[in-house]
C-alpha cells in the first residue's frame, strides 16, 4: 500500500511543480485565436440565435430556462441594439484574451459572456462550445498564460519563466477524459464494433465538408477508418503522458483532427482539440511552434 505521504508527494509534485510556461502561452494564443474566430461566426447569426424576436424568443426563453442558467442578456434592456452591444463586449474581452492584455480579468469576462450567450439558445451548441466553456473557466483561475508572448510581456523567454502547472494538468486530464470517454460511448454502438461506423457521415449532407471519391469508399478503407479512429483516441487517451511515444501520438492526433475538420463540419471542435493537444508539447518545440508563426506573420 502507497504511504499517504508519497501520494501527497506526487500530487504536489504533478499539479503544483514549477513547469516552463511556453506551453501555456502558446495554448493561450490558439484559444484566444478560436475564441475570436467564434466570436466573428456568431455576427451574422447572433440576432437569429440570441435576439429578442431569434428562433427562441425571449418569452419563450424566458418561460423555460432562463431562471435555472446564468445569462447576462436576460439584465439587458429590450431590443437588439443591446445585444450587439453585448456581442461586441464579448469580442473585445476575446481579443484581451489572446493578447495577453489583464488577462485574468479577460479571462473571467470571456467566460461570463460565453456562458451567456450559450445559455440563452443552448439548442444550437456543439461539443466545441462545451470545451471552450471549461477551458475559459479553468483559465480565470490561473495567471499562467499571461507569463510571457503578450503585450505586456513581447520579450521572448530565455527559457527561466516559470509557473505551477496545475492550469495545463487539468485541460491535459480533461482532453484525454474526452477520448476515453468518446471510446466508450462508441464502443456502445454496433456500427463502431462491426467497423462501418465511418460510411455513415460522409453522406449526410449537412455534416459532409468534402467527400473522399468513391474508390476510397470501399469495405476496407471503411473499417480501418472506424477501427483505426478507436484505437487512436484509445492510445491519445493514455499515451500522451508516456514521453517515448508522446511525440508520434502528437502528431497522429493532430492529423486526425485535420482529416475530420476537412471532411465534416464539426464547426471548431478540431481546432479546439488540436490546441488542447499543444499543451502536451516540450518548451523547446513551444517555443519553435511560436517563432515560425511569429516568422511567418511578421
Amino acid at each position: 500500500m502507497i504511504p499517504a505521504s508519497q501520494i501527497t508527494q506526487l500530487w504536489t509534485s504533478f499539479f503544483h511543480a514549477q513547469v516552463p510556461a511556453e506551453p501555456l502561452a502558446l495554448f493561450r494564443i490558439f484559444i484566444g485565436v478560436i475564441l475570436v474566430l467564434n466570436g466573428l461566426l456568431l455576427l451574422p447569426i447572433f440576432q437569429e440565435f440570441c435576439g429578442p424576436r431569434g428562433v427562441v424568443s425571449d418569452r419563450c426563453w424566458r418561460q423555460s430556462i432562463h431562471s435555472r442558467n446564468l445569462c447576462l442578456l436576460h439584465y439587458l434592456p429590450a431590443g437588439s441594439s443591446s445585444r450587439w452591444l453585448f456581442l461586441m463586449g464579448h469580442l473585445l474581452a476575446c481579443a484581451a484574451f489572446l493578447t495577453g492584455w489583464h488577462f485574468q480579468v479577460a479571462s473571467v469576462l470571456v467566460f461570463v459572456s460565453l456562458v451567456s450567450i450559450h445559455h440563452r439558445n443552448p439548442w444550437c451548441l456543439s461539443s466545441a462550445d462545451s470545451l471552450l466553456r471549461l477551458i475559459t473557466f479553468i483559465c480565470c483561475f490561473s495567471p499562467a498564460p499571461a507569463a510571457i508572448w503578450t503585450l505586456e510581456s513581447t520579450g521572448l523567454p530565455n527559457g527561466c519563466i516559470t509557473v505551477e502547472a496545475w492550469p495545463a494538468r487539468l485541460i491535459q486530464i480533461l482532453v484525454c477524459s474526452v477520448y476515453l470517454r468518446t471510446v466508450c460511448w462508441k464502443l456502445r454502438g454496433s456500427l463502431w464494433k462491426n467497423g462501418t461506423a465511418a460510411w455513415y457521415p460522409l453522406w449526410a449532407d449537412a455534416w459532409v465538408r468534402l467527400r473522399p471519391p468513391r474508390w476510397m469508399l470501399v469495405p476496407l478503407t471503411i473499417s480501418i477508418a472506424t477501427r483505426g479512429t478507436i484505437l487512436l483516441e484509445l492510445a491519445l487517451a493514455f499515451g500522451l503522458w508516456i514521453s517515448d511515444v508522446r511525440l508520434p501520438l502528437l502528431l497522429a492526433g493532430i492529423a486526425m483532427h485535420l482529416v475530420f475538420d476537412l471532411i465534416l463540419n464539426l464547426q471548431l471542435f478540431s481546432w479546439v482539440m488540436i490546441t488542447c493537444l499543444l499543451l502536451f508539447l516540450t518548451p523547446p518545440e513551444a517555443t519553435s511552434v511560436f517563432n515560425l508563426l511569429t516568422q511567418n506573420f511578421s
